[in-house]
């Protein structure tokens, strides 16, 4: 019984480990690139927040972004997953590792593809006997076209007299 316990777990562990994501640092205006796609942030609005008794923080309304410079088009498939099909459509999630949470502020935030559909289909024969054809759009997964740039905005706070530092997580693609 033992025995199938800790197989059970060590697969279970090997599992969370193969889904685990490499992070990367991303300055403000200073893009990572990876795989043709541009990861990047940029601070909006900059202000200072007194916290009662916790003293003052800064306050940074921040853009993130992913935009595709790789000259093609990039499609996510759904696909089945341990986990479901969620998140099919997450291209980047950004994390500022020094963001504090307070206030109803975020400590990170994702950017995601836009869904794409194609025309499907079919025909079917009505009480008279004749052949209709009805065309519905089915949702086929997501795209970033060339040269397309999604983007999601956030509010962070930080200590005072420190600039938010990002982290970001990205999506692998796989070349067919």
């Amino acid at each position: 019984m033992m025995k199938y316990v800790l197989t059970t777990l060590l697969i279970f562990g090997v599992s969370l480990l193969a889904l685990a994501q490499a992070s990367f640092d991303v300055d403000e205006n200073k893009p990572v690139v990876l795989n043709g796609i541009e990861y990047g942030f940029a601070i909006r609005n900059e202000s200072k927040k007194d916290v009662g008794g916790k003293g003052s923080f800064g306050r940074y309304e921040v853009t993130v972004y992913a935009t595709n410079k790789s000259g093609c088009t990039k499609l996510l498939l759904p696909k089945q997953t341990l986990f479901g099909q969620q998140d099919q459509d997450l291209l980047a999630q950004f994390d500022c590792v020094n963001a504090t949470g307070m206030r109803l502020t975020s400590k990170s935030g994702n950017v995601r593809a836009p869904e794409f559909y194609v025309p499907y289909s079919t025909s079917t024969k009505n009480a008279e006997g004749k052949t209709v054809t009805n065309t519905i759009q089915v949702k086929a997964g997501n795209i970033l076209h060339s040269g397309e740039t999604v983007s999601t905005n956030f509010i962070v706070i930080v200590p005072e007299n420190e600039m938010p530092r990002m982290k970001v997580r990205v999506r692998e693609f796989l070349e067919q």
